[in-house]
């Protein structure tokens, strides 16, 4: 719900917006780990206007997406997004005072204001780290996680873009798919498709799925996705693949999902070194 609230401000009439706000982003979401105002700015902002490329706090083009050991730097970089720390950075480097401002608050709300009021009230470091901070931990391992599964294989076009198709995936016919969760490809690319036309959305698409071999599975949830690509699982990954041309094998399938998953589009120590240290001003 978070989520949904932050990718839509008219969720709620507007005395609810001018009151309470997003209730579960900004006040239940203070006790599942979740900065305030995190998905109305860095999500909706940076992931999303960037979609996962270079620059966002979620970026993960530079490691071996199924390599444990990539994955704790990536865990690494999705800690300091949890923090608020990496977006407030991004949204200082291209003057997006708004934006900035908002999740400044947002930060001083949850880092000091709340653990202030907390300890007033139950007077113990333990129940502050046990209750307030260790979901923040939990949420920063499973944000990650997920999107390994989410963002996991990369391929360019004729002309060095990013295809589109490919570098975000999506599950049909998921196991616990309830509001078009596992569409994360229509959810960056047709954000505005109705969860419940996304059959007939995914169906128009067939043909452009079947030109670039898309990055489209079938009956598995996106944990399940992320763990296979992180124990190289590739005959489990080959055989929930969905393959719109009819004519790949099962070694063809995971020929093409190693290649893609273990693609980089810049080393590790030259997009965290060298590329964010010089982030240019308007990157957008």
């Amino acid at each position: 719900m978070a989520h949904k609230e932050g990718h839509n401000p008219f969720l709620y009439q507007k005395w609810i917006r001018d009151s309470v706000g997003n209730f579960f982003e900004n006040w239940m979401g203070l006790f599942y780990g979740n900065v305030p105002y995190n998905f109305t700015t860095s999500h909706v902002s940076i992931h999303h206007k960037l979609q996962a490329g270079m620059g966002d706090t979620f970026y993960q083009w530079d490691i071996d997406r199924t390599s444990w050991r990539d994955f704790m730097l990536f865990i690494y970089r999705i800690s300091l997004h949890m923090c608020g720390f990496s977006s407030l950075y991004f949204f200082k480097k291209n003057d997006a005072h708004r934006a900035y401002n908002l999740l400044k608050r947002g930060m001083i709300y949850y880092w000091i204001i709340t653990p202030g009021i907390l300890y007033a009230v139950t007077g113990s470091l333990s129940f502050i780290f046990f209750i307030y901070l260790q979901p923040c931990f939990a949420m920063t391992y499973f944000l990650a996680f997920i999107n390994i599964g989410l963002h996991g294989y990369i391929e360019y076009d004729a002309d060095g873009n990013h295809v589109d198709v490919i570098n975000s995936s999506a599950v049909i016919d998921g196991d616990d798919d309830y509001f078009g969760e596992d569409d994360h490809l229509a959810h960056h690319y047709a954000t505005t498709v109705y969860y419940k036309d996304l059959k007939d959305y995914q169906k128009e698409c067939e043909a452009t799925f079947r030109k670039h071999r898309a990055s489209i599975f079938k009956g598995f949830s996106i944990l399940e996705h992320s763990l296979f690509l992180l124990i190289k699982e590739w005959d489990k990954l080959a055989e929930h693949y969905v393959d719109y041309t009819g004519n790949m094998s099962k070694a063809d399938i995971k020929d093409l999902l190693k290649v893609r998953a273990v693609r980089k589009e810049i080393s590790y120590y030259d997009y965290e070194f060298k590329f964010l240290p010089n982030l240019q001003k308007k990157h957008w």
